[in-house]
């Protein structure tokens, strides 16, 4: 222990970082990841080779040499800096986070490790739609391509949605949907555009949408279904009963608006409810042709 006490002085030991030979690799990494303001250390269990970042929900980023498994080899001995995210409650859930090349400097790896870990803790630690989404679309092309898609993001399509460009909140609750690729399985939740709050997660994409309808429209499930696919004759009867029978103001508001379909698990569609919320799918079984039942008994 005190053979790491002291290794931890002589990384956070100041130096200039004007020279090109910082005492060794590891306390320039130690310094940037300072100046971005995280708290490294050097594991008990590391042995000296590791330093780490904790996060909040017990899990950390550990850092090390990816060639010689150091952190005070000298700057001129640096091949590469490996991050990898850690979960103590789950060893499958570890996670490449940054992989140096030998092509770059010791001071360039650095940097972009640390740029790596930042954004991918920001991603990590992010909570709502919008901050989630946001953080995800702000990873570095460094991270993998499998850890950014672990990280939520609004699911395509759904309310908020825009491609690339940052999500904005609204100024009124909105049900939305956050997914996610875990161990190639695609996870979903509900979650809301106006504030930070999310659902439990989901395999099914109607249990996420009808979650976040629950806290942005609370009292939809009493609603009653009502027939798809009006007639030019229909119509006008249909949206009467509609109007008389859904609260004043909801669909306006992006209420969801429940029609009955045939379909087992059809899924609930974001903005083809009139006034732009979701149309909720209620499945009801086609009725059986009881002449033709009638007539084979015959």
């Amino acid at each position: 222990m005190r053979n790491l006490d002291d290794l931890r002085r002589r990384l956070a030991a100041p130096f200039n970082p004007n020279t090109d030979h910082p005492a060794t690799a590891g306390q320039l990494l130690w310094h940037a990841l300072t100046t971005a303001g995280h708290a490294p250390t050097v594991p008990d269990l590391s042995g000296g080779r590791t330093i780490a970042v904790d996060l909040p929900d017990r899990s950390s980023i550990q850092v090390t040499e990816n060639i010689t498994f150091t952190i005070t080899h000298a700057p001129a001995d640096h091949w590469g800096w490996s991050a990898t995210h850690v979960d103590p409650d789950d060893d499958a859930a570890s996670q490449a986070i940054y992989e140096g090349t030998r092509d770059r400097s010791l001071a360039t790896d650095s940097a972009a490790c640390v740029q790596a870990i930042t954004a991918w803790t920001a991603a990590h630690t992010a909570v709502g739609a919008i901050n989630r989404h946001n953080a995800h679309l702000a990873l570095p092309a460094t991270i993998p391509r499998n850890t950014r898609r672990s990280t939520w993001q609004l699911g395509y399509a759904a309310p908020g949605f825009r491609g690339n460009r940052p999500a904005t909140p609204t100024n009124h609750h909105t049900a939305t949907r956050l997914d996610r690729w875990v161990h190639h399985e695609l996870q979903r939740r509900g979650a809301c555009l106006s504030c930070t709050w999310e659902g439990p997660i989901r395999p099914r994409h109607n249990d996420a949408i009808e979650d976040a309808l629950d806290h942005a429209h609370p009292g939809w499930r009493d609603l009653p279904a009502l027939p798809q696919g009006a007639t030019r004759k229909s119509g006008p009867q249909l949206r009467a009963h509609r109007e008389a029978i859904y609260p004043p103001g909801w669909l306006d508001n992006g209420g969801p608006y429940k029609v009955f379909t045939t379909t087992a698990n059809d899924r609930h569609e974001a903005g083809r409810a009139p006034g732009g919320g979701y149309l909720v799918k209620v499945h009801q079984p086609e009725k059986p042709d009881t002449r033709y039942e009638q007539h084979t008994l015959l």
